[in-house]
């Protein structure tokens, strides 16, 4: 009698997982892998992809779910218009999806402090607000790739390959990102995906992709915005900016106590 319950349950978990059900996850290495070799990478556009955290979802089978899409376009507006050149700013790996953040990703980011609020009772009300509210509205998008069955291993190329029906990788430069000419002196910089003082905010989205976060401040009445790459103990990096143009780079490396490295001054002096 066991050994006829234990036959059961073998081909049950058998019938489970070649249905789908149960499915292996991708292996560490994979993840680190895909991470290393997508995130930053530069590819165009062939359909469109609409506002929102949902985004688009691409089938295990290569089909666009097309009823989604429409819906989610007519819900909340697009976002990205075909033929244009798209950056994949984040990689997320949620069950038998992969989520493919693009141009900085449909949901909005909250402030800390935004979650916050002081009172007795019912009568609370939020400490801080953001007066930038407006202006930092998510313009990016998603795409959720499910992931055929029992898949476990996948490198850069099969994932492109997959990705295929939506996003076209023929090879592009960080360059073609940007709609105006790029001085001479700052084309290997952005090549080398490096920020450097003089360079303006297209360029060091070209070369960086979109900050982590961003800190504005007035500075004896000139006012400042810091665009930060990275988290501690990794290797974090401040962009400031003046107005347009940046005006001072530094690394930091080893976390808080970590010390601070100035990179490459403006080439032009």
């Amino acid at each position: 009698m066991a050994c006829r319950v234990h036959l059961q349950i073998i081909l049950l978990a058998s019938f489970l997982f070649t249905s789908g059900y149960l499915r292996a996850d991708l292996k560490t290495e994979t993840r680190m892998a895909l991470l290393r070799g997508l995130v930053a990478e530069y590819a165009t556009l062939k359909i469109p992809l609409p506002r929102g955290e949902k985004g688009l979802i691409l089938k295990d089978t290569g089909q666009v779910d097309d009823k989604n899409l429409e819906r989610e376009i007519s819900k909340n507006g697009m976002a990205i218009a075909p033929k244009l050149l798209i950056q994949i700013t984040n990689i997320e790996f949620n069950g038998r999806e992969i989520q493919f953040e693009i141009n900085g990703g449909g949901k909005k980011k909250t402030k800390w402090y935004e979650h916050i609020e002081v009172g007795m009772g019912s009568g609370t009300y939020p400490v801080g607000t953001n007066p930038n509210k407006q202006k930092d509205s998510p313009t990016g998008s998603m795409i959720r790739l499910e992931l055929p069955r029992s898949v476990d291993e996948l490198t850069v190329e099969q994932t492109k390959d997959l990705l295929l029906p939506v996003l076209d990788f023929t090879p592009v430069t960080p360059l073609q990102a940007i709609s105006k000419p790029v001085p001479p002196e700052f084309k290997e910089a952005i090549e080398n995906k490096r920020a450097v003082s003089g360079m303006d905010r297209d360029m060091v989205l070209a070369a960086l992709g979109p900050p982590d976060r961003k800190v504005r401040e007035d500075d004896n009445g000139t006012e400042r915005e810091d665009w930060i790459y990275g988290t501690p103990p990794m290797k974090v990096i401040f962009v400031t900016f003046e107005g347009d143009e940046v005006v001072q780079v530094k690394d930091y490396t080893g976390g808080i106590q970590g010390e601070a490295v100035e990179s490459a001054q403006d080439p032009r002096q």
